[in-house]
């Protein structure tokens, strides 16, 4: 009698197939599904679509008609070269311009002794919660060659020679400007972090404060300035809202316009928008990966257990200069557009050419307030704007918490693959993630476009990386053992997670829930291709009143975002110190 045993392989698939089965394994099923309908699917129509001759269908690919035409199209003539010549060099100025004034503003704040050092630690991050639609409008009315008000100020003192907003610096420089909080933010924490011994060991050897500077202090905190730098460039590159309203009239294209163009316009190339989409896309994740790679290649340990405090240095007389300027860049780039905004708004005539022409106070009226606030399409898209903003956040915050915990509590199968399909949009423009969507959603018997669930579904995959990012920096810090308590004395997962996990948690996912209003509130690329007329957000119905020419309602429409934005984060802040939880 032959006895019947199952072979190796056999086992191995049976308990693979038991543990997918499992409820567990179901759970990440149903994640990964869900992961691969928000993020990865929307990534591969819009590459398919790029290989196609006729707009891709989810459920009907004609696969006898891939070809290389729409490449062919997009790289001939030059053209292609010429938009990645221009958005490179606008990224590279931004970038460099960037990392001067955030590394400035930081080492100002924490090594120095300048006067009032930790408010305008505080105050350096603003610009960052300035919409770069709202800056661009800003900077569009105060340095415009013809009609600006710097440049009319500047003429009537006899300087003729004008500002121009419109050329490759000027659109660096408000790149700079708007994202110098985020070097600002990892230059900070790194010099705050800073083991103050290497620098002690080398003035005992004789080392000045500037050769201490550049030997020392600026090699170990290179990794946050390349990994500022590198997130920098890569923001700008798919930027669209400062190249649309600042390049264009420039005679300056940019791959991220074109690409709207490109469908927006007739006749439409949706086509050749997907293979340029793609180009942008590769350049994008090579940049992203080059940065994972250069980073992973270095060590730079400067973080000691002597709990030591990097001394202060000593600015003499230079102190109160270099507050005045720190200060005075910050009033510039902060209070300086918002006064031209409102400036703009109160306006009822536009055409002003001299000094005397702006100081007329016969011309101020609060007019455009009430004509926008009376206008159905305004208030239709501000209410928009906030169904999408809470429907983003009731989501998001349980979607990323619960992918959060899966990657940072659990030993679940997948949970790494997990975390990277969550960080993947960070290589991926808004605008091709809208674009995306338009190819899968359009097609699917679900009924969601057209609707407001396709921009909220579309904000979702967007900023996964932020809502998890977020949540996690929270969870990491909670000690494994009190779950582990919790779960000795009889307490479930369920209890455990309310009464325990998410209370300690808090302050993450609340910082996850703000940080995921004002994305949503303020975004603009990733709605342009979702967007009917019954679904349109507020940023958009700003842009639109900006091609329209209506400078004067875009200008009271982005006090008013700038305002509700303002609003949403007091109030978040004010509930997170009442519900933050003090544990003794």
């Amino acid at each position: 009698m032959t006895a019947l045993v199952a072979s190796p392989g056999a086992r191995s698939r049976g308990a693979w197939l038991v543990a997918a089965l499992s409820p567990r394994g179901l759970f990440m099923a149903v994640l990964f599904a869900g992961l691969f309908f928000l993020i990865v699917l929307p990534v591969l129509a819009l590459v398919l679509g790029s290989f196609l001759p006729v707009p891709p269908r989810a459920l009907a690919i004609d696969w006898s008609g891939l070809t290389l035409a729409n490449y062919r199209e997009t790289l001939s003539g030059g053209g292609f070269l010429a938009l990645l010549r221009v958005t490179l060099a606008a990224a590279m100025i931004g970038t460099a311009g960037a990392l001067a004034i955030g590394a400035s503003l930081a080492w100002l704040a924490i090594r120095t002794n300048v006067p009032g050092r930790h408010l305008l630690e505080s105050i350096a991050i603003l610009p960052m919660f300035v919409p770069p639609l709202v800056g661009a409008f800003a900077w569009d009315i105060l340095a415009s060659p013809r009609s600006g008000i710097i440049n009319i100020a500047l003429r009537s003192i006899g300087i003729e020679k004008a500002v121009n907003i419109y050329s490759l610096g000027g659109i660096g420089f408000v790149f700079a400007i708007y994202y110098a909080p985020y070097v600002h933010l990892f230059v900070a924490a790194a010099l705050r972090n800073f083991d103050p011994t290497h620098e002690e060991a080398a003035r005992m050897c004789g080392a000045s404060s500037w050769r201490c500077f550049w030997q020392i202090t600026l090699p170990l905190i290179s990794p946050a300035l390349l990994s500022s730098g590198l997130l920098v460039f890569v923001l700008l590159i798919e930027l669209f809202a400062i190249p649309a309203i600042l390049g264009e009239p420039g005679n300056l294209h940019f791959i991220s316009v074109r690409i709207w163009e490109m469908v927006g316009f007739t006749p439409p190339k949706v086509n050749q928008a997907s293979a340029l989409g793609v180009l942008m896309l590769v350049i994008t994740v090579t940049l992203v990966l080059l940065q994972y790679r250069v980073l992973g290649k270095r060590s730079f340990v400067t973080v000691s257990g002597k709990g030591l405090r990097p001394d202060v240095v000593a600015l003499g007389g230079a102190r109160w200069p270099l507050a005045f300027v720190g200060f005075g860049y910050i009033l510039f780039v902060v209070l300086l557009p918002y006064a031209a905004l409102l400036f703009i708004a109160l306006r009822k005539n536009l055409f002003y050419a001299t000094l005397g022409a702006l100081a007329d106070t016969r011309q101020l009226s609060l007019d455009q307030f009430a004509l926008a606030f009376s206008d159905p399409v305004v208030r239709a898209s501000f209410l928009n704007s906030l169904a999408v903003s809470l429907g983003t956040v009731a989501i998001g915050s349980v979607l990323y918490f619960t992918i959060a915990y899966v990657v940072q509590r659990t030993s679940l199968a997948g949970r790494r693959a997990l975390d990277v399909i969550t960080i993947l949009p960070v290589a991926i423009p808004g605008l091709i993630i809208g674009l995306g969507y338009l190819w899968t959603w359009i097609s699917l018997p679900f009924g969601i476009y057209g609707t407001l669930w396709i921009i909220i579904l579309a904000y979702l995959s967007q900023f996964s990386p932020q809502g998890v990012r977020a949540i996690s920096g929270s969870l990491v810090q909670i000690d494994p053992e009190l779950e582990e308590s919790s779960r000795l004395c009889g307490a479930g997962l369920a209890y455990t997670l309310r009464r325990i996990v998410v209370p300690l948690a808090w302050p993450g996912i609340l910082s996850a829930m703000i940080l995921l209003l004002i994305l949503s509130f303020r975004e603009l690329a990733t709605a342009l291709f979702l967007y009917t007329s019954t679904t349109q957000v507020f940023s958009l119905t700003m842009f639109d009143f900006w091609l329209r020419g209506s400078t004067n309602l875009v200008a009271v429409m982005a006090l008013v975002q700038t305002l509700v934005l303002a609003i949403l984060v007091l109030l978040a802040r004010r509930i997170r110190r009442e519900r933050t939880p003090f544990i003794t």
